[in-house]
């Protein structure tokens, strides 16, 4: 099983794969990055995950994944995680959600996961 993670400041979107297509799979909300990779511990054990595919975008803030993917193999040492570029996907998920006439109200709550398939779509399509 595999994850794909949309790290946001106060909000995460959590995609899954059992092989050829993502799906979305969740939004969590956290107060810290450790907060943030505690709860997705939690989600790997739940689901079985044994790969992380986390987004990350360059530039000053990359600190903050690099510490997110810390914590994550403090609590999941033999969790494998792969950095995968991100950047516009967040633009991406909105756009789609534009097209399937999602209410905005609705485009908020998710934006994140769908982020976050489209970061491990990417992942998976270049497999």
């Amino acid at each position: 099983m595999i994850l794909g993670v949309d790290l946001g400041q106060k909000t995460t979107g959590v995609a899954i794969s059992e092989g050829v297509l993502a799906s979305s799979y969740t939004t969590i909300t956290h107060k810290s990055v450790s907060d943030a990779a505690a709860k997705i511990a939690q989600i790997c054990d739940r689901v079985h995950a044994d790969k992380v595919i986390l987004g990350f975008v360059e530039g000053k803030i990359k600190s903050q994944f690099e510490n997110f993917a810390r914590g994550l193999k403090r609590l999941k040492p033999d969790l494998e995680i792969t950095f995968w570029d991100e950047t516009l996907t967040t633009r991406q998920a909105i756009s789609t959600m534009i097209k399937l006439q999602v209410p905005k109200i609705k485009r908020a709550q998710k934006e994140h996961e769908i982020a976050a398939s489209i970061i491990l779509q990417s992942y998976l399509d270049s497999q």
